[in-house]
């Protein structure tokens, strides 16, 4: 879309082929700007205002590196030239931090934009102005989908949020306060807070997603499905919440069966559909390429198990996700007969999440053999 746009506006003020291509250049240079900016800002935001940043990656393609600071995780990727940033909920009052650190973002890539337009010149930089403002338009259309909530959405419609729509969000700081103990192994406090959110908030989904994840933290798998059925039984619950739910439905199959909590003729039937469900309702299918490893590798595909847990642990920028992804794989190798290579994989696993019980569980396997 911004290449279209770049392309529509170089050429009616350039009027050239050269013109075009450089101006398509500048688009390229100019839209990486704007999203860089917007990133930023959303960060110093974030930052200033207290709210929970939770993940930043610099760079796209292989990953060089990953870091924990506290209960933030930072990526290092092969080329520097993009910055992601996620941002949640944090410190109480959560709406008007989220909320004004969309705005640092917004006015951020705006104040940008503007300024590539007043001061380049030429079909470099006239490509530059509009690769960025198309960026910036992009970021700032309302959007909310399984796979994004955009900036814009947060600043048109978190101030009139109302009824249990804005309680859910407002409890989610204690949501995000569990999934801060779960992610530095602390399951007892994860199990404090989650009872503290059940007490204060019973009527709401938020404090049984809370469950949910201390739940799966202690490889209680069949335990938290019966959660999120219970969810996805709701009649008033929203599309997008349920198509979030059959994800993590999804994932939690597969790891019952996994772990001999459920049958693998009601188990691995029921994944594979809420997989399906999850993405005809337009769910990232990227983000289900873990849980499809395992069930590749619990249909006995050792080789397709192999390949999709290889592609999971290469995308995922979530710790605890990846040292999880890292387990498949390290099964994955020892149902293969290759131990060296699981023992190499699960040490990477390890040194993210030891305590995660599909890493704990693969390593009490491995030493076995």
């Amino acid at each position: 879309m911004i290449a279209v746009a770049v392309l529509i506006v170089i050429v009616v003020l350039e009027r050239s082929v050269t013109g075009g291509i450089v101006g398509l250049l500048g688009g390229l240079v100019g839209a990486l700007i704007g999203f860089a900016v917007l990133q930023a800002g959303l960060l110093v935001g974030a930052v200033a205002l207290r709210a929970r940043v939770r993940r930043i990656v610099v760079g796209v393609g292989p990953r060089i590196g990953q870091w924990r600071l506290g209960t933030r995780s930072v990526a290092l990727r092969a080329v520097p030239v993009m910055l992601s940033v996620a941002v949640g909920p944090g410190r109480a009052p959560v709406r008007p931090r989220l909320w004004g650190a969309s705005m640092v973002s917004a006015v951020s890539g705006v104040t940008v934009a503007v300024g590539l337009a007043i001061l380049g010149s030429g079909a470099l930089w006239h490509g530059a102005a509009v690769g960025c403002t198309a960026a910036v338009i992009l970021v700032l259309l309302p959007r909310r989908d399984a796979a994004v909530t955009s900036t814009g959405w947060i600043l048109v419609n978190y101030p009139r949020l109302t009824g249990r729509e804005a309680a859910e969000l407002d409890a989610s700081a204690l949501v995000a306060e569990v999934s801060d103990a779960v992610h530095v192994g602390d399951l007892a406090a994860a199990e404090r807070i989650a009872e503290r959110l059940a007490t204060d908030h019973a009527a709401l989904r938020s404090a049984t997603l809370a469950r949910v994840v201390v739940l799966e933290a202690n490889g209680r798998y069949a335990e938290a499905m019966r959660l999120v059925l219970d969810l996805l039984r709701d009649p008033e619950i929203e599309q997008l919440d349920f198509t979030t739910t059959m994800a993590g439905l999804a994932g939690l199959s597969a790891a019952a069966v996994e772990a001999g909590q459920l049958d693998g003729e009601l188990g691995l039937p029921a994944a594979e559909r809420a997989i399906a469900d999850a993405e005809r309702l337009n769910y990232p299918s990227h983000r289900l390429t873990g849980t499809k490893a395992l069930v590749r590798l619990l249909r006995g595909d050792t080789d397709g198990a192999i390949t999709l847990a290889t592609t999971a642990t290469g995308l995922g920028e979530d710790t605890v996700s990846r040292a999880d992804d890292l387990a498949t794989l390290a099964r994955a190798y020892m149902a293969a007969g290759d131990n060296v290579r699981a023992r190499e994989v699960l040490g990477a696993a390890e040194r993210l999440a030891p305590w995660w019980p599909r890493v704990a569980g693969t390593r009490a396997r491995l030493d076995l053999d």
